[in-house]
C-alpha cells in the first residue's frame, strides 16, 4: 500500500519532526543535570568561542548560536546563578565579557560528550548518507557547504 500520510509525504514536516525529536531527546538527557537546551547551547557557545577571543559578548553568543538575544540575557542571569558563568567588565565599558567558570567549562566538556553520543544515536541511520544531508540542511540555511573530493 502506497504511503499517502501528508506527515510522510511533505519536506518540510518531516524536517519539523525530525527537529521535535532531536530537542525531545536532548532535553531528557539535559533534564537529569537541570541544564535547559538554550542554557546548553550558550554554554557549548561560550565553550567553544573562548579559544578564539577573551572578549565574548551577549552578542557573540547570539550571533553564534542564532539564540534571540532576550532568550539569551535570560538564560545568562540564570547560569550566573548556577555559577556555571560569571560576567566581567570589559575596558571599554559597552557590553560585559562572559566566561565560563571552571564548574562551568567540567560541566559543558562533560555534555558535549552525552549530547554527541545522543546525536549518533539519532543520525547514524543515516549512514554514509550523513555528509550529503548535512550539506543539503546548510544549502537550505544559505550555508557554505564542504565538497568531499574524491
Amino acid at each position: 500500500m502506497a504511503d499517502t500520510s501528508l506527515n510522510e509525504n511533505r519536506l518540510a514536516l518531516l524536517i519539523w519532526q525530525t527537529s521535535n525529536l532531536w530537542q525531545s531527546k536532548i532535553r531528557q538527557k539535559l533534564k537529569k543535570i537541570n541544564i535547559s537546551l538554550n542554557e546548553y547551547l550558550i554554554l557549548e557557545t561560550l565553550y567553544k568561542l573562548q579559544d578564539e577571543t577573551d572578549n565574548i559578548t551577549q552578542q557573540d553568543i547570539c550571533k553564534t548560536s542564532s539564540i534571540d538575544r532576550s532568550v539569551v540575557s535570560v538564560r545568562v542571569s540564570d547560569l550566573e546563578e548556577k555559577k556555571l558563568i560569571i560576567k566581567k567588565k570589559p575596558i571599554d565599558r559597552r557590553s560585559d565579557s562572559l566566561i565560563l567558570t571552571s564548574e562551568g567549562n567540567l560541566l559543558v566538556n562533560n555534555i558535549i560528550k552525552i549530547i554527541k553520543n545522543q546525536e549518533d544515536e539519532i543520525f547514524d541511520k543515516l549512514g554514509s548518507e550523513i555528509f550529503n544531508f548535512t550539506n543539503s540542511l546548510k544549502l537550505i540555511l544559505g550555508k557554505k557547504i564542504r565538497i568531499r573530493a574524491k
